[in-house]
């Protein structure tokens, strides 16, 4: 699996109210994406931020990476810091990526809060991050902890970067979003080797992505 240093971020913030992610960051490759289609399983990187508003006086992020260790991959990684609205968790992680059959096979062996699902028809492949009902779990668990702790997806914003190592050309097509702080209602662009795309969901209330899952194709 071809991935660079970067990970995807998702930055949740606890919020008496939403709950949603502030932010995921994910950067996927035309011909991984290619191969997940057609059967393989990638396993994403993912980094998670979590912040805790006020001071974290009663250790309710230790109970956190505790809970929260039976839904990530056994390789996943913590590191609690202070920031300017009280304690955060980071979490580094991993995300499954496959078809719909190589998915299911996955997530009955193995728990997960969320995967990258790639179909794929005659003209094209179509890629779309969802959540497991392991998620909706976790974000119990959390509450059961603390009200104001919770978790759900999509996340206000999603930034996917698309890196083209095919050897042919390849077309993204994605709708309603902004690329370059640009908005697009239909947006189409032509990849060649070694060219990147960087796409911007908004899923902030009112927008279309709060109810939705950020979705593009690659042809």
């Amino acid at each position: 699996m071809r991935y660079t240093q970067k990970f995807i971020t998702l930055c949740a913030i606890f919020f008496l109210v939403g709950c949603k992610p502030e932010m995921m960051n994910i950067e996927v490759y035309t011909s991984d994406i290619e191969l997940a289609a057609e059967g393989e399983l990638f396993e994403v990187p993912v980094q998670v931020e979590f912040t805790l508003l006020g001071d974290d006086d009663d250790g309710t992020l230790d109970r956190v990476i505790a809970a929260s260790k039976k839904y990530l991959s056994q390789d996943s990684s913590f590191a609690r810091s202070k920031g300017m609205m009280g304690d955060r968790l980071v979490i580094d992680t991993k995300l499954p990526m496959g078809n719909a059959a190589v998915l299911s096979d996955f997530l009955s062996k193995n728990q997960r809060l969320a995967y990258i699902e790639v179909s794929s028809d005659d003209d094209a492949n179509y890629v779309f991050i969802d959540k497991t009902n392991n998620l909706l779990s976790f974000h119990r668990e959390l509450q059961n902890m603390n009200i104001l702790l919770g978790l759900d997806l999509p996340s206000n914003k999603t930034m996917i970067r698309i890196s083209s190592d095919s050897r042919k050309t390849v077309k993204v097509y994605a709708t309603a979003v902004y690329v370059s702080k640009k908005p697009y209602l239909h947006f189409e662009k032509p990849l060649n080797r070694r060219e990147a795309i960087e796409l911007e969901f908004n899923g902030s209330e009112g927008s279309i992505y709060s109810e939705i899952y950020p979705t593009f194709a690659i042809q």
